[in-house]
């Protein structure tokens, strides 16, 4: 066997892990394919393969919020770390990267690796990904509302809440705040109610639209949360994405003319 071949393969395989059981909905499905949520929920087995590029993209994202953590810890500010968060009465959870405390009040922090190009969109816009902001946001709101049984200590009434996104080229770093309000929580709540009425009559949420408009790019380009979608082939049969691309072609071609 080729010796390139080989550590591909050794590589490769490392990524290979059992699918999660998924007794809960996820902070993480917010903003992505609600639909895709309620399959995984059920149980029911991808019909998509996940690329070892995006268990790269994964695991880089890993490595990069390990790395801020420890550098976290040597400071002595550390709060708390992968703290699990739940909304009971909307069955959901999830876990908060890092909290640290700035000056005797807690700071909620999530870490987000990105590729250069989305990072310096960022830097020009100052604003965060939709799905990052309510991940955030839904943290942001349990804490403010029950605070934790783990941390009865720390006051989290009036926690603040930041996205740090690391370019995976050079570690550069951009903070970005999320301002809570109690408007900004309603998409929250809103998601979490799609999800659980569907799940409720066991019936299917809203299919998302294949093409989008990227305004990082300034043209059409195929939604995101269909890509990432391990299902969304149930939804859209296996030839979506062809589909997608000759819709995103011609749309685009229209922006030129």
């Amino acid at each position: 066997m080729d010796p390139f071949t080989f550590l591909d393969k050794i590589i490769n395989e490392s990524f290979n892990r059992e699918p999660y059981a998924k007794k809960s909905w996820w902070a993480t499905d917010l903003n992505s394919c609600l639909r895709g949520a309620f399959y995984r929920r059920k149980g029911l087995p991808p019909t998509s393969v996940i690329s070892p590029d995006r268990f790269g993209i994964m695991e880089v994202g890993k490595i990069v919020e390990e790395w801020i953590v420890n550098k976290v810890k040597q400071s002595g500010n550390l709060v708390a770390e992968q703290l699990r968060v739940e909304a009971p009465e909307y069955e959901a959870s999830g876990k908060v990267d890092l909290i640290l405390d700035e000056g005797g009040h807690p700071v909620l922090y999530e870490i987000k690796s990105t590729n250069s190009f989305s990072f310096k969109y960022k830097m020009k816009n100052k604003e965060p990904q939709p799905q990052h902001k309510l991940q955030t946001l839904f943290y942001l709101w349990r804490l403010r509302k029950t605070g934790h049984c783990d941390l009865p200590e720390v006051n989290f009434s009036n926690i603040e809440g930041r996205i740090i996104y690391v370019s995976r080229d050079d570690l550069n770093r951009i903070i970005i705040p999320v301002n809570y309000s109690e408007e900004a929580i309603k998409t929250v709540v809103e998601q979490l109610e799609i999800l659980n009425k569907a799940w409720k009559n066991d019936e299917l949420p809203p299919v998302p639209e294949p093409v989008i408009y990227d305004e990082e790019r300034g043209k059409w380009g195929i939604n995101w949360v269909c890509n990432f979608c391990a299902y969304h082939e149930l939804c859209a049969g296996r030839d979506w994405r062809s589909h997608a691309e000759q819709e995103v072609k011609e749309r685009n071609g229209s922006l030129e003319r």
